[in-house]
């Protein structure tokens, strides 16, 4: 429908008016019905249609009064009230939203943040770390969306992992003291407590992220903050990322709490298998006979593309071991039994890019999407004047100590506090609308109650900044405003010229046969049309008795009556063919009545008869029905037209028209 609504304004205009909000060099150039016409929305449409290649040049004059009668049909849409219905809001409401995409600057993001994880994306990184949650719980207990932690949670974790710090800065063993204080206590069940293994960019929470690339190798971080809690972290080795690998497994499963005898009986398995792969039986059919990973089995234990920090860690040491294609490990075991692995291929990491919009998806995942657009919304700040009230934020701050931003005592305490937290512009944004937003947007990414409030602060600050951008498009954008408007206007005249012209010419068979008699001599032919019908039948025989039924009957009621008598069941013994043909138009009108040519019967038929009139006018407008319509649209057209200029006052200026040149 947008399409159909901008090609038929263009018609008449352009698809683009640029015009300037200065009254000096954008004067008005005419009134229609009491509402402005700016000159450069004239002028636009003028030169847009009269360069040197247009075919159908226009005369100024000739453009004023087409533009003129314009603004008339779009008046009458208007006192017709068909600018408040429901659909008009909608449809220019929808067009609204995707015109807005292409004028406000969604792209820009922090590039140095993209570019920064794809650099760390080069590197791989072995950690293990010691965990003091806010709360004491071990984290695998932890419910982040039950926890509620404030300042003083906060301090007294900090201070405990101050002190586990200071005793690691002394050279006490790491591993010893991460059995004795973390509360990660599934780091500590593996042979080295507090091992997290080989990470990569992208794969741990983004704080601790950063904390993990910034500390030097051998070195304890200072304390990182997560929704966890505090983590110091040692850094025991960098090395370049090999890439990612895709390979094929056969998997005996052998549970990590299995007894011995299960153990036994699935090494004992995996070695049989083992053997037949050494012996050069096909490694994907053993995989689909015995392999217990249903999933990849029936692929012959083919898995997806992963790099460093996807599988567990005995899988992926053995895999990344691999350097040959096609090579087999020796059986390795992990917490799901025992693996038999072939490399299939390997690839390097791919070039910025091609990555650019995978990291961008996973940053905005990881809970960074503000962080992203952070230079987005600095921008748009500066561009709409941005004023955020200091003393009513701190008090909000004020009450994190005490309150969690998502329980309904901070929400209700607030929820009808009309204080101005913030200006876009000119316009105030309360702190109960930051509450409703607080509301629609619970699941919670950080679980400070500090943080959390500067987290939806930020994301309230975008929500109300790109909509005031959206609303500035049309103060400070001439060329969305009056793309806009010509959207606007070209669905008003589309529907009034509907209501006013075309439909009313369609639906008004008694107005066209009128016009029809009136201009009967203006649609004479250049040859004779004969109106009627092509009889098939089965022979010559049933044409004579088709012929004696029907002698005293009208055409029309012929054929009716021919099409109900002569079928039996689903078998029809006559085929009919109605038209207003000419010569050449049809082999056997052109036998009987043009006397020219032989007809030849399709297979089913052996003989035919025509029934009907030889004419030279038509004697009804259903002869030429697309001709009289279109006529009689341009005739009511030009009717409405001289009404509209009777009923709505215009006024142009000649003066600014002959400014044009």
């Amino acid at each position: 429908m947008k399409k159909q609504i901008l090609s038929f304004v263009s018609i008449l205009f352009s698809t683009l008016l640029v015009a300037q909000n200065n009254p000096e060099t954008d004067p008005v150039i005419m009134t229609v019905n009491g509402k402005n016409v700016k000159k450069s929305e004239f002028e636009y449409i003028y030169k847009k249609n009269n360069t040197e290649e247009a075919i159908d040049k226009k005369s100024l004059d000739e453009y004023v009064e087409l533009f003129r009668n314009f603004k008339l049909k779009v008046a009458e849409a208007e006192a017709l009230g068909l600018d408040t219905l429901d659909e008009f809001r909608t449809e220019l409401n929808e067009y609204r939203k995707e015109l807005v995409e292409s004028y406000i600057d969604n792209t820009l993001l922090d590039e140095t943040l993209i570019k920064r994880e794809y650099d760390r994306l080069k590197e791989d990184v072995e950690v293990s770390h010691i965990l003091v949650t806010f709360n004491g719980e071990d984290l695998s207990d932890l419910d982040l969306s039950k926890m509620r932690i404030y300042p003083a949670d906060t301090l007294a974790a900090y201070k405990k992992i101050l002190q586990i710090r200071k005793r690691l800065l002394q050279k006490e063993d790491f591993v010893k003291v991460a059995k004795e204080v973390s509360d990660d206590r599934l780091s500590l069940e593996s042979d080295k407590p507090g091992y997290l293994g080989w990470f990569t960019a992208l794969r741990l929470m983004p704080s601790l992220e950063d904390g993990v690339y910034d500390t030097p190798v051998g070195q304890i971080s200072m304390p990182i903050r997560t929704s966890y809690g505090y983590h110091l972290v040692r850094l025991h080795r960098r090395q370049p990322d090999p890439g990612q690998i895709r390979v094929s497994h056969i998997l005996i499963e052998c549970p990590k709490d299995a007894d011995t005898v299960r153990v036994s009986d699935a090494r004992k398995k995996t070695d049989e298998v083992y053997q037949q792969i050494l012996r050069g039986e096909n490694f994907e059919e053993l995989a689909k006979k015995y392999s217990n990973d249903k999933g990849s089995a029936a692929k012959g234990g083919e898995l997806p593309w992963f790099g460093y920090g996807r599988m567990v860690k005995e899988f992926e040491i053995a895999a990344f071991e691999l350097k040959d294609i096609g090579t087999v490990s020796v059986p390795v075991r992990s917490q799901f039994g025992f693996h038999i692995i072939k490399l299939l291929e390997k690839r390097a990491i791919a070039p910025f890019e091609e990555k650019r919009a995978e990291i961008i998806d996973v940053l905005k995942r990881n809970g960074r999407h503000v962080e992203l657009v952070e230079p987005r919304l600095e921008k748009m700040k500066q561009e709409n004047g941005f004023s955020l009230n200091n003393d009513v934020f701190e008090r909000l701050q004020r009450e994190m100590d005490t309150l969690f931003p998502l329980d309904d005592s901070f929400l209700k305490k607030f929820e009808n506090d009309n204080n101005t937290l913030f200006l876009t512009g000119s316009t105030p944004y309360a702190v109960a609308q930051f509450i409703r937003f607080i509301r629609g947007n619970e699941a919670p990414q950080l679980v400070v109650s500090t943080d959390l409030l500067n987290e939806r602060l930020k994301g309230f600050e975008l929500d109300c900044l790109t909509e005031e951008s959206e609303r500035q498009l049309d103060v400070k954008n001439a060329e969305f405003r009056n793309l806009l408007n010509e959207y606007r206007d070209g669905i008003l005249l589309y529907n009034i010229m509907n209501v006013e012209v075309w439909e009313k010419a369609n639906q008004d068979a008694e107005g066209l046969q009128v016009f029809f008699d009136q201009h009967k001599t203006d649609y004479t032919w250049e040859q004779p049309h004969y109106k009627g019908y092509v009889v098939l039948c089965k022979d010559s025989k049933t044409r004579k008795k088709m012929q004696k039924e029907i002698s005293k009957m009208e055409p029309d009621k012929a054929v009716e009556f021919l099409t109900a008598n002569y079928k039996v069941g689903e078998v029809s013994y006559v085929d009919v063919e109605k038209g207003l043909f000419v010569k050449g138009d049809n082999p056997f009108v052109d036998e009987v009545v043009f006397k020219t040519g032989k007809a030849v019967c399709p297979e089913e038929y052996s003989d035919f008869f025509v029934l009907g009139k030889l004419e030279s006018v038509p004697d009804s407008y259903t002869d030429i029905k697309g001709l009289v319509v279109t006529d009689y649209q341009t005739y009511l057209e030009k009717m409405w037209i001289e009404y509209l200029n009777k009923k709505y006052p215009v006024i142009i200026y000649k003066d600014v028209v002959n400014t044009i040149k």
